[in-house]
């Protein structure tokens, strides 16, 4: 059957307003003969009337409906918990920031920054950890004998380790480890962790254990051990000469929680390792390193930082303003800042010099003052050490008792301009070299000023890591320096003050020698007898105070400021900063 064209008719597109006409004339019709109907019959039959609408008006219906739900989609996408989360996409797991510098990630070398010390803490593995009172405990190390002549100590490793590319940490790694840090301490006078170890043998006795014959008894022999295991199969066709400048020091390779993946001179990026003992509950770790504190608050203050390391409170009183954070402290007894006098000028030979400048240094007033936090060093070793001998000098502010010592070397103060000043009406003044940050520019400022309203005129010479380092440690050439050391928990301080340590890469930076010293100390790390021990450190604290080759200033407070809902971060049993990484693996949120 045909149908003919004549009886079609054009569809013709009608507006919104001629539909709901339609819609009410065809309501009208279907309406007539019938009950009216209550707003409740045509409240239920809404979605017909709607669905009718939006047909007979296409495509502006469309339009309409479309605009509308894109307006609820940039409502929905600008909303803080949809912004946060993509923030959080974005970010590591864990974002750690710090004021500072980075100088070498290869744990072979001596170092003593705490960036560098920390990262070392999430890449690698101690051979064996020392505790809090110095006592060891396992680490790749499971278990050892000791010989009764206490000059052989015999060690088991485990082999539950693995790099982090997955090769089995084996006995050869050890060996590898402990000849290349003796090699390069003894062959190539670098400052390396086996600078304590030079003299021993180390043997491999099979695939599981590792025997130490020592020339002597070493007191502080397991705290030398306690050194980062690095991978032989990684190095051993590095040089020993060229270990310090090849690509490891910046992508180290190592067998502990972390590996990793990126570093820059201003941020590490690690990942947790595949083959870690543990499981790891936070998968991405980022530590991040800032020139200056302004720096540093302001990405806290930016939410780009989970937690600040190592930032004195004189600097971090933003971090009141933020409940949801806790600042966790620790006092680094082990750790000291002290200003080390040249022995080797002579403007600093006399020991009347020194002690004079040690009487007018008020410690309490120099911390209030420059707003550090940190416990005032009555001397070499702290009053937590059971070798501290209370009745050694302590140098208590006294102003007096400087006064007829800077008397005895002829400098008599000025009445008119209030200086001290020599036969020849020179004022007598020194020069302080010292790091540059905002932590000792507050204290060697304030310094400058209480030795000015004592007579004494303080030049300061403020230097960057590399100068420090790589100049002024390394020639010596500085009249006094302000530096922060670190010492063993053990009270053995023979790298600081034997005279055999005066020269570059050993620590003995004031020069200081005196005979008796070196005799003392020489017994000390070689007795077993703590008694003995104690009776030789009692004397050599009472000959150094007397020598006051430095002055002694004050103990760190170690900050550590974190999210408040994060578990495991804990500083009540560290010993030095990096500690508070040992139970990453247990941290969760």
């Amino acid at each position: 059957m045909k149908t003919s064209s004549k009886g079609k008719k054009k569809k013709k597109k009608i507006s919104m307003k001629e539909a709901f006409e339609k819609v009410k004339v065809i309501n009208s019709k279907n309406n007539k003969g019938r009950k009216q109907k209550g707003f409740r019959d045509v409240w239920w039959k809404y979605p017909v009337f709607i669905a009718r609408v939006v047909r007979d008006t296409r495509p502006l219906s469309y339009i309409i409906l479309f605009s509308i739900l894109a307006g609820f989609l940039c409502l929905y996408l600008v909303r803080d918990s949809f912004l946060d989360s993509i923030k959080k996409e974005e970010k590591f797991d864990f974002v750690e920031g710090s004021v500072g510098a980075i100088s070498s990630l290869n744990p072979i070398f001596l170092t003593q920054n705490p960036i560098d010390k920390s990262i070392h803490e999430l890449v690698f593995e101690r051979f064996i950890e020392i505790d809090k009172e110095g006592d060891p405990s396992p680490g790749i190390a499971s278990s050892w004998d000791i010989s009764d002549d206490f000059l052989t100590y015999t060690f088991d490793i485990e082999d539950d380790h693995f790099w982090q590319d997955g090769e089995p940490l084996i006995i050869d790694d050890v060996i590898f480890t402990f000849d290349s840090a003796i090699k390069l301490a003894e062959k190539y006078n670098t400052d390396s962790v086996g600078v304590p170890l030079v003299g021993m043998e180390v043997e491999k006795v099979d695939n599981n254990t590792i025997k130490f014959v020592l020339e002597n008894t070493n007191a502080i022999f397991f705290e030398a051990v306690s050194i980062y295991i690095v991978p032989k199969h990684r190095l051993e066709s590095v040089s020993l000469s060229d270990l310090r400048f090849d690509i490891f020091t910046k992508y180290p390779l190592g067998s502990g929680p972390y590996k990793v993946v990126k570093s820059e001179p201003n941020i590490v990026m690690l990942e947790a390792s595949l083959y870690y003992q543990f499981p790891i509950s936070i998968p991405e770790f980022t530590y991040r390193i800032y020139d200056d504190l302004d720096s540093l608050e302001i990405a806290f203050r930016n939410e780009e930082l989970d937690a600040i390391s190592g930032v004195d409170s004189g600097g971090m009183s933003f971090v009141e303003e933020y409940s949801n954070y806790n600042v966790l402290e620790a006092s680094l007894e082990k750790r000291t800042k002290m200003i080390f006098f040249n022995n080797r000028r002579d403007s600093l030979s006399d020991i009347d010099i020194r002690q004079a400048l040690n009487y007018i240094t008020n410690k309490q007033s120099l911390l209030e003052g420059s707003g550090i936090p940190g416990e005032v060093a009555l001397g070499v070793l702290p009053p937590s050490s059971w070798a501290f001998n209370s009745e050694a000098e302590q140098y208590s502010y006294s102003p007096e008792i400087a006064e007829g010592l800077f008397e005895n070397m002829e400098y008599i103060k000025n009445e008119k301009n209030g200086y001290y000043e020599g036969e020849d009406n020179k004022i007598l003044s020194f020069t302080l070299s010292y790091l540059k940050n905002e932590s000792n520019d507050r204290l060697v400022n304030v310094l400058k000023e209480l030795w000015n309203d004592e007579g004494i005129i303080l030049n300061l010479d403020p230097l960057t890591y590399a100068q420090i380092t790589q100049e002024i440690i390394s020639t010596r050439n500085f009249e006094m320096l302000l530096y922060e050391v670190e010492t063993t928990v053990d009270p053995d301080q023979y790298n600081l003050w034997h005279s055999l340590k005066r020269d570059y890469p050993d620590l003995n930076l004031s020069g200081y020698e005196f005979n008796r010293v070196d005799i003392l100390l020489e017994e000390a790390r070689t007795e077993q007898s703590k008694k003995i021990r104690k009776e030789d450190y009692i004397l050599f604290q009472k000959y150094l105070m007397n020598d006051a080759p430095v002055i002694f200033i004050y103990h760190p407070q170690y900050k550590y400021v974190v999210p408040a809902d994060l578990i495991g971060p804990e500083l009540e049993n560290i010993t030095f900063p990096e500690n508070r990484f040992r139970n990453i693996y247990e941290w969760n949120s």
